[in-house]
């Protein structure tokens, strides 16, 4: 018998609203049957014991830390508010009415490796669809260099390949992942020629000859596949999105996806690395015009363009993370390492609070509460923490 539910699950972008939860001696286990959602329930039906808030590694209670906070904050000279991926919509909100108080570059996500350049889709926009959508149209499904069968365990389930006669599913990679395994047709190269691909899908596309290469045969095929439908999909991620290079990489992706819609319907769907990310990303497009990375440095929204957007940033304000990481204001749970100034345990999202959250093809989902806690919201010490700094 279910301890409760059924509830939403935030344990990757799927944010499936049906999910059973029990709990035994054995730990947890969620229905339908999942390990992303049974250890995304399983950590946060159980608050790490200890200090609500630390000061230094040194333990401090709400109001003393939130007071520290915002002194560093008023001392910064450019602060940099990022993470999100536990975040909901209501805390993505509160922190950027913050930066936009204090003139601050917003990221979405942990920075790490290469910068990836301004995100592609506030540049020159993306054709989109929803889950529904793919699933009942969408007669080719390309997965470009992602595991979903990992990361997002039922999401081939939630796009119906297995329902459909006929579907076709196409993955490029160059790894021998579970999704990989269940291709109709799986493409291989090393990832540095992902570019290299996507421009000369665009080229036979259009009819035109692609310089003679190995890749050339492969690319053949999956353009066959392609025109020979009246709709169809590309699911992409990280993969694609992260590292040095990105930002060309998903404008060609896109640019190819705009050519193919002369004469079919095609869309895309990104699959965040955090399921808080698309939530935030909306948030940013709503107040700024822009998602992913935005300065308000200047008292206007810019979208990020510099190579090296980090290299002066003087303090960091983490919300929310999915992992423990370093930063001088971590709001979230569990305390991050020695490097953290200031650090103030928030109730976890969709299990100790509530909130609103956006599935990873941008439809809103409720977030419940089944196991409230004392401890407050992100976006309640976020708008404690823009007073504080008013003062």
């Amino acid at each position: 018998m279910a301890d409760f539910g059924p509830v939403t699950c935030a344990g990757c972008g799927l944010l499936c609203d049906d999910v059973t939860v029990e709990m035994s001696s054995d730990g947890v286990r969620a229905r339908p049957e999942c390990p992303l959602a049974a250890q995304w329930f399983a950590v946060r039906m159980h608050p790490p014991d200890g200090a609500a808030a630390t000061i230094n590694g040194d333990a401090a209670d709400v109001e003393s830390a939130l007071a520290r906070a915002a002194e560093l904050l008023r001392g910064a000279r450019r602060p940099l508010v990022h993470g999100f991926e536990g975040a909901t919509v209501e805390d993505a909100r509160a922190a950027v009415a913050l930066a936009d108080r204090l003139g601050a570059l917003v990221a979405t996500g942990q920075l790490e490796g290469p910068w990836p350049g301004a995100p592609a889709v506030p540049l020159r926009g993306a054709c989109t669809g929803t889950l529904g959508e793919i699933r009942d149209r969408s007669r080719v499904v390309v997965i470009w260099r992602e595991d979903p069968e990992t990361t997002h365990p039922r999401l081939l389930e939630r796009l119906g390949l297995d329902d459909v006669p006929g579907r076709t599913l196409v993955v490029v990679d160059d790894r021998g992942t579970a999704t990989a395994q269940r291709a109709d047709l799986g493409l291989s190269w090393p990832r540095e020629r992902d570019l290299e691909a996507l421009t000369s899908l665009h080229v036979l596309q259009r009819g035109l000859a692609v310089r003679p290469s190995e890749l050339a045969a492969e690319l053949r095929r999956l353009i066959e596949r392609l025109r020979a439908v009246p709709h169809a999909a590309f699911v992409y991620g990280p993969g694609l999105t992260a590292g040095a290079g990105a930002q060309r990489r998903v404008l060609a992706l896109h640019e190819l996806v705009r050519a193919l819609c002369h004469e079919r319907h095609v869309v895309t769907l990104e699959l965040p690395r955090a399921p808080g990310i698309r939530g935030a990303d909306d948030v940013l497009a709503w107040q700024t015009g822009y998602g992913g990375a935005v300065d308000l440095a200047g008292g206007h929204p810019e979208l990020v363009t510099a190579t090296q957007p980090l290299d002066d940033v003087d303090l960091r304000l983490l919300v929310e993370p999915g992992q423990t990481a370093a930063a001088e204001i971590a709001l979230g749970g569990p305390a991050a390492g020695p490097d953290v100034n200031v650090w103030i345990r928030t109730a976890a999202p969709g299990v100790a609070a509530s909130g609103t959250a956006h599935r990873l093809d941008g439809v809103p989902l409720a977030l419940q509460a089944p196991r409230p806690d004392v401890a407050p919201t992100a976006a309640v010490l976020l708008t404690r923490l823009l007073q504080e700094v008013e003062r």
